[in-house]
């Protein structure tokens, strides 16, 4: 138990750490930051026991019928404090099994387990965090308490040697109540905005060595839990990027003719043919009349004038998901006019940018300054085309 006290107090010794840094670091030098949001996670998977009572040391076996092979399920809520840390809940409840031919004996038991474990992303950690990145590696650890019933067979013949739990403990029910501490490995899947894919495997020491009712070579028995789970993520709305809009600015018209000409004035010209003998047959003299009206002018003749892409730099200084954060409050924050400061859309963000720069160059020396003298030591170059945030720098920049 001394142990496991220790285990505790260095475990909320790093939460502590983890929750009261300012969790709103703006941005990592790749792009921009998301607001926290909570989400709910459904699991599944294998549920694998390491102890006395077990056959091989790491593969799961079968022996005289009796399978190592056992499974569990979990419902877990999470909260992602910043792109690096999270924190979560999780409730689960599954099955294990042992089985030792030497001894001629074999186990099984069921759990029902609560734990308390924070997230660190290692993508985000190393490399920054990046809007579009659809897979992430994170590391877990957490602790928690185990409920479980356990007994123990004669692998022969099926008798009970020992039970522990079933209304003789101090968990659920009646179970034995047991510590544990957790550590693991999960990769994720962004499939949209909303819903991604994880795939957990953690070990759970616990505080004895009795869930196989022997207690003689290990000290602290361990079990795996290895799940596939869904996750669903809530209470942010997802803006459409608008990253590829279409330009809508109004484009130059030239006019061949100009605008104050003076009416042209009707000029009426009357040809009339040479005058005709009585004698010839003719019904009446031919007149071919050019007029020009007053009313009829000649419609202008439109050119469109192609536009030529506008392409800038600026340094970005913050972003958050889904809600504006204040100019003034970013003005105050880094000593930068508000008038300065321009908030644009993109991804879904909202997002704060300084200067309009032609060249990279540029606007780099302008990130450096707000680096050194503003305190934005994330603060990064962006370049936008046609007044719209560009994913990538151009090429050669």
């Amino acid at each position: 138990m001394k142990n496991f006290n220790l285990i505790l107090i260095a475990f909320f010794a790093g939460l502590f750490w983890v929750l009261i840094p300012d969790t709103s670091f703006a941005q990592t030098t790749s792009s921009s930051k998301p607001d926290s949001y909570w989400y709910l996670n459904l699991n599944g998977g294998p549920s694998l026991f390491f102890g006395d009572i077990k056959e091989k040391k790491i593969f799961p076996a079968t022996v005289n019928g009796v399978s190592e092979w056992r499974f569990g399920g979990g419902l877990m809520a999470g909260w992602q404090i910043s792109p690096v840390f999270g924190l979560r809940g999780q409730g689960l409840y599954g099955q294990l099994s042992g089985v030792k031919s030497s001894a001629n004996e074999y186990f099984q038991a069921d759990y029902i387990e609560f734990n308390l474990n924070t997230t660190i992303s290692i993508n985000n950690l190393i490399s920054g965090y990046k809007p579009g990145r659809k897979w992430d590696v994170y590391l877990m650890a957490g602790i928690g308490v185990t409920n479980y019933n356990s007994t123990s067979y004669n692998l022969t013949n099926n008798s009970i040697i020992a039970r522990r739990g079933y209304g003789y403990g101090k968990g659920i029910g009646g179970r034995t109540l047991e510590g544990i501490a957790m550590g693991g490995l999960g990769f994720s899947y962004k499939i949209s905005n909303h819903i991604s894919l994880q795939l957990e495997t953690a070990n759970r020491i616990m505080n004895s060595d009795a869930m196989d009712t022997w207690e003689k070579n290990f000290k602290y028995d361990i079990y795996n839990y290895t799940s596939l789970g869904i996750t669903f993520r809530f209470g942010k709305k997802h803006m459409k990027s608008q990253t590829g809009v279409k330009n809508t600015q109004t484009i130059p018209l030239l006019e061949t003719q100009p605008q104050n000409k003076p009416k042209p004035q009707v000029q009426t010209s009357t040809l009339v043919t040479p005058p005709v003998r009585p004698d010839t047959v003719q019904q009446k003299p031919v007149q071919n009349q050019m007029v020009t009206h007053p009313n009829t002018q000649p419609e202008p003749v439109r050119t469109i004038l192609p536009v030529k892409p506008i392409l800038e730099y600026r340094v970005q200084i913050r972003a958050k998901y889904g809600q504006p954060i204040s100019v003034d409050y970013l003005s105050k924050k880094y000593n930068i006019p508000a008038a300065q400061i321009r908030m644009n859309m993109h991804n879904g963000y909202y997002i704060y940018t300084v200067g309009s720069y032609d060249t990279y160059n540029q606007a780099r020396a302008r990130r450096d300054i707000l680096r050194e003298r503003n305190g934005i030591y994330d603060a990064f170059v962006v370049a936008f085309k046609n007044g719209y945030r560009l994913d990538k720098l151009p090429p050669n920049p």
